[in-house]
Formats: structure tokens, sequence, C-alpha cells
């Protein structure tokens, strides 16, 4: 014969010791939360400054003009397509290379462009949409798309547009004594290449800024 213990739930003490260590791991985790995420903004330039370091050396081996296209949520590289003699150049998404596909920013994170000098994402609750309506980059359709020109190119000569790309931690993620830095990537009209990071400064208004460099 088999009998079932009645469940008498939790008592209030276990309740209570619960709830304490929930809040001990919750002020234990807390402080780390933006030093993780600036970790992750690190993370995401260092891997945009790999990729177009790759794309650069492409441009001028393979003698083919490339591209990038991108915005707050993503971005992916571009190739223009000359092969066609019956079809003008066009770009197109590079989607075989490994490291070079579309590529998506992972939550928590704000995106700011600047290119010859201008500031193009203004504030991070800006609405930008220069991927709604024709380029579609970011589809799985297998049609062929129109795909817009890049904001940036890398020339088969070796040079560029000139260029500033920023990645922060949103304001969202901070508290109100967190120190705002961001990290970022730039590109000169030579086709030199530049990574900073941590930057002491605004995201939004401070992304071309020259920094002191210490000696």
């Amino acid at each position: 014969m088999f009998f079932v213990k009645p469940n008498s739930g939790f008592s209030l003490l276990e309740i209570l010791i619960a709830m304490a260590i929930m809040a001990t791991l919750i002020i234990i985790a807390f402080p780390n939360l933006s030093q993780n995420s600036d970790k992750l903004a690190k993370k995401e330039v260092v891997r945009l400054v790999a990729a177009i370091e790759l794309v650069r050396d492409q441009a001028v081996i393979l003698n083919q003009e490339y591209g990038l296209a991108i915005d707050e949520k993503g971005y992916q590289f571009l190739i223009l397509n000359e092969d066609d003699e019956d079809r003008a150049p066009r770009w197109q998404a590079i989607e075989e290379t490994p490291g070079l596909g579309e590529h998506e920013f992972p939550p928590g994170l704000s995106i700011n462009l600047s290119i010859d000098g201008e500031n193009i994402f203004s504030t991070s609750e800006d609405e930008i949409d220069i991927f709604e309506e024709d380029i579609e980059i970011f589809t799985e359709e297998e049609e062929e798309k129109k795909v817009e020109p890049p904001q940036i190119y890398f020339l088969s000569s070796g040079e560029q547009n000139q260029f500033s790309i920023g990645i922060a931690v949103e304001d969202s993620f901070l508290r109100e004594d967190d120190e705002r830095v961001f990290f970022r990537v730039r590109g000169f009209l030579t086709g030199n290449l530049k990574y900073e990071g941590p930057l002491i400064g605004d995201l939004f208004q401070d992304l071309d800024r020259e920094f002191e460099t210490e000696e």
C-alpha cells in the first residue's frame, strides 16, 4: 500500500530565505552589468575591425570594389558586381565568405555612424529607416533584391571614404553613477584604420572628437 505525503507547501521561513538569496544575487550582479555590457560593445567593434581589414585586403588583392551598409540593427558587407556585360554594375550582398555575411548587433547596444565628419545617427532613439524600402539585405527571400549603395566604400586602389563607427552600452543599462564610454573604429581617406576604446564621452556627441592619447 502506498501513502502520499500531503503537500504542506513552503513555510514562511523558506520563502524568506529564498527571497534573501535572490536579493543577494541581484546586488552582486547589478554592479557588473555595465562592465559586462562594455565587454560586449568592445567585442562587436573588434569583430567589425577584423571584417573591415579582411575586406580591404580582398579589395586590393582581387581588384574588386567593396562596401559596408550599416544601421542601428546590424551590418552587411557588399561587393560591386561588374561581371555581367549586359547589366550595369550593381551592389550585391556577400553571403559565402565567413565573417562578411549579414550580422545583427546583440540587444543592449547603441550604434552611431559618421561619414566624412557628418553624424548620421543623431540619437539612439531615432528611427533609422535606410533599409526598409529597397535594400532588404536582412531578409531571407531567394529572389534577388535591389541593394542600395553602401555608406562606406573600400576600393581596389586601397582608398576608402572617411568614417567613424561607434558602439556603446544603451543608457537603460547604465546606472546614474556609471561613466559613459564607447568604442569606435575610424577609417581615413588614406586607407588607414584606427581602433579606439574605451573612450569616455557620449556616443552621439563625441563620435568624431579627438581624444588625447597617453604617451
